[in-house]
């Protein structure tokens, strides 16, 4: 463990392992980031992040175990401070939210307060900025913080109290886990463990259902004992024996030859033993949370520090190697798959293509798509920010030649519209050319450039004339000054308020206020009408285009570098809509 924190320059790790209905490991190496003491099992307040998420849905099931919530029924019917938009035929139930179904756009406005003192209640948090419904319910996978959030909301409007009370009740005291809390920052420490909490955690969550647990190594051995042992410890009860097992059964899946999801816990085979998981994490820190109920084994480890996600995923892989040894077949393909040419193409996570704000930029910048083509040997390649060979078992589905991963692509109308594995949390959808992340960043820097030859150009050529006594045009028509100044002040409109956003965006994070991703400023909306005053002086400016050659405005040079600059504005402001970044406010 020592070799791993140095490694990945983390500060301190704790691992819990429970077998055969026992603890079998309690464990805390190194020291915390945010106090600098010697991490223990018992003591250290661990992050858990979207962990969060196997409570508040282990807590769902205690409802639906009690016949107070059946898992089936529009969540409307049991929502009181907040509704679910009817966009489509089809509700959304407590199903489609456990099992990242309900289509649901993803969403980080809210999601987290640089202030612990700023966190919102539940009902506030789930009710601002609600996201939209981009698909029916039922039909793609796509995980977001909202579903589970919105549970959250459903516990407390059927339990009628807090969230953090509910579970507490249902969950964590029959467990005897006194140092797990949905709190901003745990009660059960000291002063100076908090004012480090506080200070070190840059972002404090706003959707606690999501990603406010923390808890303990000791208190998640616990947990783990819970779900491994039929929904008790020799403390209590959470859940009913039938009700544990019903939650690690598969409730959704987009292929028969897929493990997907269980009642709000991912799920994957390894030799065809069945792996219950949900990871969390955020900056700093990084969890995981495994069960194996073949084996009666699981194991929760969390890791604080610079860079803990890569030695998680290392720690992991060893654990399950050492446990969970496989027997990998030597894969290689029996020529080209079925319809290899209509796999072959770009493809990127629905709701990042599909998203209706502006957080797409973040979204689709942090997850660009993945291209997929076919190997002369025969293999599909997928090569995204790191590249895969799979090998086709049959017509369109897959196996990971280095791996137990299995692809799925599926089809609508005889065409290939998108692919899942069960290695992802998202289904990735075919995108077009004009899709592709560099082609946007070519085609809006490219018109950005034509447009400030003009913004710039038209008044510094001008400012020259004038010195040398020439005028401030060569014509000194008034409607090509006219034509100038509408199609200057377009482009000066569309660049300074990209200007004024990346400025924003520096003096939120210098001030410690958040970003604009998670912490807009109030009014943010309303400046998003400044591409569309854009875009109206451009209509203006494409009827001057026509004027200019139809009245001989300037030399045919001239001309031409106005259409030029009319034609660059129109990209822009393409790009700017594609982007989600012009609209009225909201």
């Amino acid at each position: 463990m020592d070799s791993t924190l140095q490694a990945h320059n983390v500060s301190g790790a704790v691992v819990s392992v429970v077998h055969d209905g026992a603890v079998a490991l309690e464990s805390g190496y190194g020291e915390t980031s945010f106090d600098g003491r010697a991490v223990t099992p018992d003591e250290t307040p661990v992050h858990t992040g979207s962990v969060s998420k196997a409570a508040t849905y282990t807590a769902a099931m205690r409802l639906i175990d009690d016949d107070a919530i059946d898992p089936d029924v529009d969540v409307n019917q049991y929502l009181e401070s907040v509704s679910v938009p009817e966009t489509f035929d089809e509700s959304i139930t407590l199903t489609h939210l456990a099992t990242h179904t309900a289509g649901f756009e993803p969403r980080m406005r809210n999601d987290t307060v640089a202030d612990p003192d700023a966190r919102q209640p539940l009902a506030e948090s789930v009710g601002t900025y609600q996201p939209s419904r981009l698909r029916p319910p039922g039909e793609v996978m796509g995980y977001t913080n909202y579903a589970p959030a919105l549970t959250g909301q459903v516990i407390t409007d059927v339990a009628g109290m807090r969230f953090a009370d509910y579970v507490n009740d249902a969950i964590f005291d029959p467990l005897g886990m006194d140092r797990t809390t949905f709190d901003v920052i745990p009660n059960h420490v000291d002063d100076e463990t908090r004012e480090g909490i506080r200070r070190d955690l840059q972002f404090h969550s706003n959707v606690p259902p999501a990603s406010g647990m923390w808890s303990t190594g000791s208190d998640m051995a616990q947990f783990l004992l819970a779900h491994l042992e039929g929904g008790a410890t020799d403390t209590g009860r959470m859940l009913s024996e039938d009700a544990t097992t019903a939650m690690h059964e598969q409730w959704f899946t987009p292929h028969e030859e897929l493990e997907r999801m269980a009642f709000g816990l991912f799920v994957r085979t390894r030799d065809d033993i069945r792996l219950l998981y949900h990871g969390g994490g955020g900056m700093g820190y990084h969890s995981q949370f495994l069960l194996i109920p073949e084996l009666d084994l699981g194991l929760f480890v969390s890791f604080q520090g610079a860079t803990p996600g890569p030695a998680v995923s290392e720690f992991e892989d060893e654990f399950l190697d050492r446990y969970v040894p496989t027997t990998d077949a030597e894969l290689t393909p029996d020529g080209r798959p079925h319809r290899a040419d209509d796999l072959e193409g770009s493809y990127r996570a629905f709701m990042t293509h599909e998203l209706t704000t502006y957080e797409k930029t973040l979204f689709s910048g942090t997850s660009p798509g993945v291209d997929i083509w076919i190997d002369d040997d025969g293999t599909l390649v997928v090569d995204g920010s790191s590249q895969s060979r799979w090998v086709e078992l049959e017509p369109l589905v897959f196996r990971r030649v280095d791996g137990q991963a299995t692809l799925v692509f599926h089809e609508t109308d005889g065409e290939i519209t998108d692919f899942t594995s069960d290695s992802a949390v998202w289904t990735y959808t075919r995108t077009s050319w004009y899709d592709d992340l560099y082609t946007q960043v070519g085609l809006g820097l490219g018109s950005a450039l034509v447009v400030l030859s003009g913004v710039l150009g038209w008044p510094l050529a001008a400012a020259v004339r004038r010195v040398r006594g020439e005028g401030a045009s060569p014509t000194g028509s008034r409607g090509s000054h006219r034509a100038r100044l509408t199609a200057g002040g377009a482009g000066a409109l569309l660049v300074g308020f990209v200007i004024a956003l990346f400025a924003l965006e520096v003096v939120l994070s210098v001030l410690g206020w958040g970003s604009l991703v998670n912490a807009p400023p109030p009014g943010l909306s309303l400046s998003f009408t400044v591409p569309i005053l854009a875009a109206i002086a451009t209509i203006v400016a494409a009827w001057y285009a026509v004027q200019a050659w139809r009245e001989s405005y300037w030399g045919v040079a001239g001309r031409i570098h106005y259409t030029a600059v009319v034609l660059a504005l129109a990209v822009l402001l393409w790009v700017f809509r594609y982007w989600n970044l012009m609209g009225l406010p909201v």
